[in-house]
């Protein structure tokens, strides 16, 4: 046998080992035909990197730094609160539901819940709270707000090229 015919001629197990010693062996036969790619990789002599661990940290730092570098529309467009929900309810009812459902997928402390959900109880106290924090967010509230400034931002970068 020459050498690129021992090349070619698969081998029939494959031996696969890690730091720590484990071994597990397979049909080279049964991996080129569920994963033909990947065994194509494990028998290329193609510089590889290896990656011991993945830093999420990373990633969640990243995401944040790109929500805040966008100039045209600030952060409560990306991460609304417990107060942007509330200022859009008419109706006590409708806030407690809202307080419940976001109790409900840990997304507000029980301690905020409480307090929110006494103020809105009292007399008066749904309308104090959303006149307080800006008032009532109204259907088109954003873009009412925002959709000007972002289309005159627009044509001012455009304007720059």
């Amino acid at each position: 046998m020459g050498d690129e015919e021992k090349k070619r001629k698969p081998k029939n197990k494959i031996k696969v080992e890690d730091n720590e010693g484990l071994t597990l062996s397979y049909n080279r036969e049964e991996l080129d035909e569920r994963f033909p790619h990947l065994t194509k990789e494990m028998f290329e002599k193609k510089k590889s990197i290896k990656i011991d661990s993945v830093d999420y940290e990373i990633e969640k730092n990243y995401k944040e730094k790109s929500q805040k570098s966008n100039k045209l529309y600030p952060n409560e467009l990306y991460n609304p609160d417990v107060i942007d929900f509330i200022r859009r309810c008419t109706k006590k009812e409708d806030a407690i539901n809202l307080l419940n459902y976001l109790l409900r997928r840990n997304e507000i402390s029980n301690n905020d819940y409480n307090t929110y959900r006494n103020i809105i109880l009292k007399e008066g106290g749904l309308e104090r709270l959303i006149a307080e924090s800006g008032g009532l967010k109204r259907p088109g509230y954003y873009m009412r707000k925002y959709y000007k400034k972002a289309t005159k931002n627009q044509k001012l970068n455009s304007n720059d090229n």
